[in-house]
């Protein structure tokens, strides 16, 4: 009898510590060092704490400044890539100087979140003057 008890007390802990590690790897933090926009909202640079509040939701994506009050939830599209993300990170649409929300990847997930950034596709100038920005998660 007591060392069925060790036994379920071991599953029951290992079970929890996966819980932990799971839940901490859908939440990171990343310092910002530009404006950018989201939802057509403009946000001031800083740190901010982007998680996945909710793993049955993984489309809503919560982005929190880390200095204020300043909440938003973001419905996103999934998006795969062929390798696991080897950082959490945001990547941003740097168009014409101005930084757009585009992607959401957390480490070892080949899922990711997006977010429709609006323009036009079908203009030429506009894709010369498009660049990505990565912005990898703070250790």
């Amino acid at each position: 009898m007591l060392n069925r008890t060790v036994v379920l007390l071991f599953v029951f802990i290992a079970l929890a510590a996966n819980g932990v590690a799971a839940q901490s790897s859908h939440r990171f933090n990343v310092d910002v060092p530009f404006e950018f926009v989201l939802n057509g909202r403009t946000l001031p640079a800083g740190e901010y704490v982007i998680e996945r509040t909710n793993a049955a939701r993984p489309d809503i994506v919560t982005l929190k400044k880390k200095e204020g009050d300043f909440v938003r939830m973001i419905i996103t599209q999934r998006v795969e890539k062929d390798e696991p993300s080897p950082t959490s990170s945001l990547i941003f649409i740097r168009r014409n100087g101005t930084h757009y929300l585009f992607q959401v990847w957390n480490v070892a997930d080949m899922n990711g979140n997006q977010i429709p950034v609006p323009f036009d596709k079908t203009k030429d100038q506009q894709r010369k003057n498009i660049a990505l920005v990565t912005l990898k998660a703070k250790p």
